[in-house]
C-alpha cells in the first residue's frame, strides 16, 4: 500500500489517492459503543501503533436492515450496519497538507432513525477536488442506539443523554484537534446537512458545548418550527423507550446484553417509536422553538433553504393518497384556517388528492423556512442567506416529483451519477453553481463570487431568495402573499405553544 500517510493525535493513518483526491476512510473518533458502552456517550479511543489502514468505509450505524445501503456503490463497497460504527471519513485535494483549507462537515438525514456517512450521492471526493475544500463525513448513532433515555444510564455516566448528539460533538472535537494535519483550517469549519442532519445542526446551534466548534452552517430542509414530535423532554423519551423495550421483552437488566436482533425484532413498532433528540437541560437546554425565538443561539453566518417540491416524495404511493388524508392533515394542524387552505388547494382534490396534499405541504415548508429565516435575522447579527432549489430531477420515477426532498444533495456534492436518473448538461451547470456557492460560503462566510449571480442577504422586507436552477437568480420571494399567509398560520400555532414568544412584525 502506498497511499498518503497522515500523523494524527492518536496515530498514523494511510489513505488512498484517487483522481486527484486523498481519501481517508474509516478513521475511528471514539471507542466502539458496544457492550457496557452501548447507549452511552462516546468514550475517547486509545492511540495505536504502526499505520492504520483507512482505505475502506467502515460499518454504518445500527438500524433496521437494508435502510442504509446506498445504490451508488457496487455491492462490494456497500456497508452493513453495526453497533461498532463511530468512524469518520476525510476527503482532501491532493497536496493539501499546507493549504489551510475550509472544512465542510456533512450531517446525513434519515429522521434520526437511519442513515450513514456513505449515503447515496454524498461521497465527498468530487466536491473536495473541484472546490478546494476539506470534506468530512461521519457516522452518528441513530434510533434507540443514539437516543435511548433510561434511568439506568444515569448510573453509567454523568453524560448519559442524547448519545447521538455526543457523537457529533466528539467528531467536531476530533476535527478541532486533527484536521490541520490534513490541510484543513480548524478555525473555519462549516456544518452542512439535510433533513434530520439539518435539524441536528439547529440543535447544535443552541448547544452550549458546541460553541466554537463550528463557524458557519448550511441547513437544508430543516426548521426548528416544524418538529413537534422531536421537542420532547427526557421523561417523555424515557416513556417512549420503555414502551418499545416492553414490546420486545427487554427489561432493565438486559439493556446492555440484549442482542441487536432482539432490539430490532419489531420493525413496525421500532419505526413508529421515532427515537430522536430530546430536551435534557444540558446538550439541549430548551425546546428548539423557544431557544430560537429567545435568540439563545450561536451567532454565526447561516445559509438555509429547501426544495420547491419538498413533500411529494414523502407521500409514499401517490395513488393511495385519498381526500381524507388531506382533510386529516388540515383539521389536525390548522383547524382555524380550513377555509383559506381549501380556497388555495381544494381545486386539486378531485383530480389528485396527492397533488393537493403535496403542494400544500411543500408550500408550507417554504413558509416554514421563511419563518426560520425571519427569526434568525431578528435575533442575530450574522448574515442569513435563503435559497429554494427548484431544479426538477430528470425522469419520471413513480415517487420523484419535481424538486423533491433532498434532491439537491447530488448537485452540491457534484455526484451526478446514478443508474436511475439521466442527468444532462443543464444539471451539470446547476451542480457547478451550487457547489461553488456552498464552498464560497465555507471559505468566506458569504456565497458570492464574481462569476456567479449575486446572492443577497435575506431580510423579511426585501425577501431576497436565491432560486437555484439553470440559470439561478436571486429575486424577491415568489408567491409572496401565499407564503406569508401560510407563515402566519405557523406562527399562530408556534406561539400558542410558547406564550409570550414571537417575532416582532
Amino acid at each position: 500500500m502506498n497511499g498518503p500517510i497522515i500523523d494524527t493525535k492518536k496515530g498514523k493513518v494511510q489513505g488512498i489517492n484517487e483522481n486527484g483526491v486523498n481519501k481517508f476512510l474509516g478513521i475511528p473518533f471514539a471507542m466502539p459503543p458496544v457492550g457496557e458502552r452501548r447507549f452511552l456517550p462516546p468514550f475517547e479511543n486509545d492511540s495505536w501503533e504502526g499505520i492504520l489502514d483507512t482505505t475502506k468505509f467502515k460499518a454504518s450505524p445500527m438500524q433496521l436492515p437494508g435502510s442504509s445501503e446506498g445504490s451508488m456503490y457496487p455491492p462490494e463497497k456497500r456497508t452493513s450496519p453495526s453497533e461498532d460504527c463511530l468512524y469518520l471519513n476525510v476527503y482532501t485535494p491532493e497536496n493539501s497538507q499546507k493549504k489551510n483549507l475550509p472544512v465542510m462537515v456533512w450531517l446525513y438525514g434519515g429522521h434520526y432513525m437511519n442513515g450513514s456517512s456513505t449515503s447515496e450521492g454524498c461521497e465527498g471526493s468530487n466536491f473536495a477536488r473541484n472546490q478546494d475544500v476539506v470534506v468530512v463525513t461521519f457516522n452518528y448513532r441513530v434510533g434507540i442506539f443514539g437516543f435511548m433515555a433510561h434511568p439506568k444510564l444515569h448510573g453509567k455516566s454523568e453524560k448519559c443523554t442524547n448519545a447521538g448528539l455526543e457523537d457529533m460533538l466528539a467528531t467536531l472535537r476530533w476535527i478541532k484537534a486533527n484536521i490541520e494535519f490534513f490541510g484543513g483550517n480548524p478555525d473555519n469549519v462549516t456544518l452542512f446537512g439535510v433533513s434530520a442532519g439539518s435539524s441536528a445542526i439547529n440543535v447544535l446551534l443552541t448547544c452550549p458545548e458546541a460553541k466554537g466548534l463550528f463557524h458557519a452552517a448550511i441547513t437544508q430542509s430543516g426548521s426548528p418550527f416544524n418538529h413537534d414530535e422531536w421537542d420532547i423532554d427526557e421523561l417523555q423519551e424515557q416513556k417512549r423507550c420503555k414502551k418499545y423495550l416492553d414490546s420486545v421483552g427487554i427489561d432493565d437488566e438486559d439493556l446492555f446484553t440484549a442482542t441487536v436482533d432482539q432490539l430490532l425484532s419489531k420493525p413496525d413498532e421500532y419505526e413508529a417509536s421515532e427515537f430522536c433528540p430530546y430536551v435534557d437541560g444540558r446538550l439541549i437546554p430548551d425546546r428548539l422553538e423557544q431557544s430560537f425565538l429567545k435568540g439563545n443561539i450561536h451567532d454565526i453566518p447561516i445559509i438555509l433553504g429547501c426544495t420547491a417540491d419538498e413533500a411529494f416524495i414523502l407521500l409514499g404511493d401517490r395513488e393511495m393518497v385519498e381526500k381524507e388524508r388531506f382533510e386529516r392533515t388540515v383539521t389536525t394542524k390548522y383547524p382555524n384556517h380550513k377555509k383559506f387552505i381549501y380556497e388555495k388547494y381544494g381545486a386539486y382534490l378531485n383530480d389528485s388528492p396527492a397533488y393537493a396534499l403535496g403542494r400544500f405541504r411543500s408550500d408550507n415548508t417554504i413558509a416554514n423556512m421563511r419563518y426560520f429565516a425571519s427569526c434568525l435575522v431578528e435575533n442575530r447579527l450574522s448574515p442569513t442567506f435563503y435559497y429554494i432549489f427548484q431544479r426538477v430531477t430528470p425522469g419520471k420515477e413513480p415517487y420523484y416529483f419535481g424538486a423533491y426532498h433532498a434532491s439537491e444533495n447530488a448537485y452540491h456534492f457534484q455526484n451526478l451519477s446514478s443508474k436511475f436518473i439521466n442527468y444532462g448538461e443543464s444539471d451539470v451547470r446547476v451542480s457547478n453553481t451550487m457547489a461553488k456557492y456552498w464552498a464560497n460560503f465555507a471559505r468566506n462566510h458569504h456565497p458570492n463570487t464574481s462569476d456567479l449571480p449575486e446572492w443577497k442577504q435575506f431580510d423579511p422586507d426585501s425577501n431576497m431568495i436565491m432560486y437555484i436552477d439553470d440559470p439561478s437568480e436571486c429575486v424577491p420571494l415568489k408567491s409572496k402573499s401565499l407564503t406569508i399567509e401560510l407563515q402566519k398560520m405557523l406562527e399562530e400555532r408556534t406561539e400558542k405553544n410558547n406564550p409570550g414568544l414571537g417575532l416582532n412584525h
